[in-house]
């Protein structure tokens, strides 16, 4: 697939994330002026309505409970036919004085959703992601991102910043240290480190730039490209531009890699077969990095060369039950 030859033209999928963007940031500046913290389920909804009919989307019926928040399995398929999968759990970044936080302040709780959503993502063998609900400009206008600037402006501000897309691998340890920090006094939990959500809001990617036309850059500097092994495929993926489909895979991977390359791991771990039907690339480095489990596979596994034969079923209504028990609804773009 090349990417089209009109320097002006702007791709119909593209323009509805930009409008379901601005729906659902107007929806939860609105809630927020009231005084209202904004319902994941609802954002979640008003957005993938705003998105039709350019995308195809259809919510399940609800069959567990106890499940908390909008666990969405999206689908990005290009015209090539490659596609990439993820499964998304919605979060509100929320104000807790100067602090911003993602997740539930009990442990408990907060430990069971992930794993919920760690196990249902192996299940349907694609990646987790958390999508970030994060208001409009003036819920956001007293961030104190880390982070200097995205591309010369405040990452707050930065086009499409309302619904972003974050790898939950990148940020699981912080989530739950946010969980811990908030049911004891620090002086009692003097070895977890400090958190804020805004670094993990700094490093995810507004959705409006997975569908726009321009490409994911080669990540020359990434010590993935000096792995040993026979991923000559793999290899020669990341040190090329990508659009598409794997556009998706690679800027979701980048979040992923870049957290990974500044950690010290110290042993070699034998290369993950990747037995999944019809992905791209069929084994990769063992790296585990301080993620706990290999971070290639994972993420990549979310790279097909076709969609699995439920996607259709669900968008005709016909919703398998092993697919309604681990997900409220189902998402495909194409790009």
């Amino acid at each position: 697939m090349s990417l089209h030859s009109d320097p002006g033209y702007v791709s119909p999928v593209h323009s509805a994330f930009v409008r379901a963007t601005s729906a659902a940031e107007k929806a939860m500046g609105e809630l927020a002026a009231q005084g209202q913290q904004w319902k994941e389920e609802y954002i979640t909804t008003e957005f993938c309505k705003t998105l039709v009919p350019e995308v195809r989307y259809t919510e399940f019926s609800r069959t567990q409970e106890g499940r908390v928040g909008a666990d969405y399995i999206w689908w990005w398929v290009d015209r090539s036919g490659l596609c990439f999968g993820c499964l998304v759990q919605a979060k509100a970044l929320k104000k807790r004085g100067a602090k911003w936080k993602i997740g539930s302040d009990s442990p408990r709780k907060t430990g069971d959703q992930m794993e919920r959503l760690f196990r249902a993502a192996d299940i349907f063998s694609i990646p987790a992601g958390y999508m970030l609900y994060a208001g409009d400009p003036a819920y956001r206008a007293d961030m104190r991102c880390s982070y200097t600037q995205h591309d010369g402006v405040p990452c707050h501000l930065r086009e499409g910043a309302g619904i972003t897309l974050i790898p939950a691998l990148a940020v699981q340890q912080d989530v739950r240290t946010e969980a811990l920090r908030a049911t004891a006094p620090a002086r009692k939990l003097p070895f977890l480190p400090e958190t804020d959500a805004l670094d993990a809001f700094h490093q995810a990617i507004p959705l409006i730039r997975l569908t726009d036309p321009d490409p994911c850059k080669s990540i020359l500097s990434h010590r993935a490209l000096r792995f040993d092994g026979n991923q000559h495929d793999l290899r020669r993926f990341l040190a090329t531009d990508q659009i598409g489909a794997a556009k998706v895979a690679r800027l979701i991977f980048d979040v992923v890699g870049k957290i990974a390359s500044g950690q010290y791991e110290t042993m070699t771990r034998p290369a993950v077969a990747d037995p999944t039907p019809a992905t791209v690339f069929s084994s990769y480095p063992g790296a585990r990095g301080h993620f706990g489990t290999p971070y290639f596979p994972h993420v990549f596994q979310g790279l097909r060369t076709q969609l699995p034969e439920y996607v259709e079923r669900c968008l005709n209504g016909d919703v398998p039950p092993e697919v309604a028990e681990h997900a409220d609804g189902i998402v495909v773009a194409p790009l």
